[in-house]
């Protein structure tokens, strides 16, 4: 078993979500259950931004809560509403914030080059990471009023490839997903919080190498120790998942912000 001494989660939430009721869905119950798992930097996303009509208000909610460097926090863009260029200018003139994230499935738009490339250009050199969520929930756990089916992960990787400038973090892939992901593009990541492999870390070095991979617990919507776990009994050396564990993310960061 590992001692996890430092980790960088990329995606976590919080808020309400009207199908449960999550554990630690208040920020500060969120910050005392991250941080007493050593997590030193953590990604937050604001949950009503996945289905508010208009997410710029969950956007603006969220920069007025999050009070420290403990989150960086992550503002939702909706490519199908016509208010989405003021999220980006909200995220480019915040200094703090570092990655928005899309949700193509929730807000029934496609993920194609043509509706991504005016947020491309618009954000160009600007150090931000754009992050797509591939799900939320299992399908087979979602309200049974409320189907929303998975991202396409070849049609993301198709319309990824399109601008290799620009990096992405595929957040809550399958291991299935994985593949399709890390041999065919070169400037994506994909987070572990929902990759079920037996040992996952070994099989993933075995099979893809950690090179691109990064921690995130999806906290509140798992529990956190799922994805620490994963770490702590890795059946690898310490330095390997130190990669994933907070490594990979600070050269990530450090490569986004020469960009600006």
């Amino acid at each position: 078993m590992h001692e996890v001494k430092q980790i960088i989660d990329f995606s976590t939430w919080t808020g309400n979500w009207p199908f449960m009721d999550l554990r630690y869905k208040e920020i500060e119950k969120l910050r005392n259950k991250l941080k007493s798992l050593n997590v030193s930097k953590a990604f937050i996303a604001p949950i009503e931004g996945i289905l508010e009509r208009d997410p710029l208000r969950a956007n603006k909610n969220l920069l007025e809560i999050v009070g420290d460097d403990f989150f960086s926090p992550v503002l939702i863009v909706d490519m199908s509403y016509a208010n989405w260029e003021e999220t980006v200018d909200l995220a480019v003139q915040e200094g703090r914030v570092q990655m928005m994230k899309l949700l193509p499935n929730y807000h029934m738009y496609e993920f194609t080059e043509d509706n991504i490339a005016p947020l491309i250009s618009k954000i160009q050199n600007k150090g931000l990471l754009i992050s797509v969520q591939m799900r939320i929930e299992d399908r087979r756990g979602q309200y049974p009023l409320m189907k929303i089916d998975d991202m396409d992960i070849q049609q993301v990787v198709k319309t990824i490839s399109y601008f290799p400038e620009q990096t992405f973090i595929l957040c809550n892939c399958y291991g299935s997903d994985i593949n399709e992901v890390l041999f065919s593009i070169d400037n994506a990541y994909v987070d572990i919080s929902t990759i079920e492999f037996n040992s996952v870390l070994k099989t993933c070095k075995e099979r893809f190498g950690l090179d691109r991979m990064l921690f995130s617990s999806h906290c509140p919507f798992y529990y956190p120790e799922g994805n620490l776990n994963k770490l702590s009994y890795a059946d690898i050396a310490v330095e390997e998942m130190e990669k994933v564990s907070y490594k990979n993310g600070l050269d990530l960061l450090t490569a986004i912000q020469k960009e600006t």
